[in-house]
């Protein structure tokens, strides 16, 4: 089935198919939320993840709103993942967001 991604969503989509294009592995799926909660909103956030890894919308929602309270991830793992981001045009997926 095809799937079509949302315009202003498609930068971030293929920001993490980049990062992640053979899925994203379980312990990176909390750093990646907590990591790009910092720069979407938790609902537009929780809409592209839904897409990528065909998980319920709501479900990822939930996971955002627990790795931004309860299941916050350590800032060296985070930064860890960071670099595989800035390889794949992270800081560009920045700058974009923000113009």
């Amino acid at each position: 089935m095809q799937i079509t991604i949302p315009p202003h969503l498609q930068s971030t989509y293929k920001l993490i198919q980049c990062a992640f294009s053979d899925g994203i592995e379980a312990e990176n799926y909390d750093l990646l939320l907590a990591l790009l909660s910092e720069e979407m909103s938790d609902r537009n956030l929780a809409e592209v993840i839904a897409y990528y890894v065909g998980k319920d919308y709501r479900i990822v929602l939930n996971d955002v709103y627990r790795v931004q309270s309860i299941a916050v991830p350590k800032g060296e793992a985070i930064n860890n993942l960071k670099k595989v981001l800035l390889s794949c045009g992270y800081q560009d997926w920045i700058h974009e967001l923000s113009s």
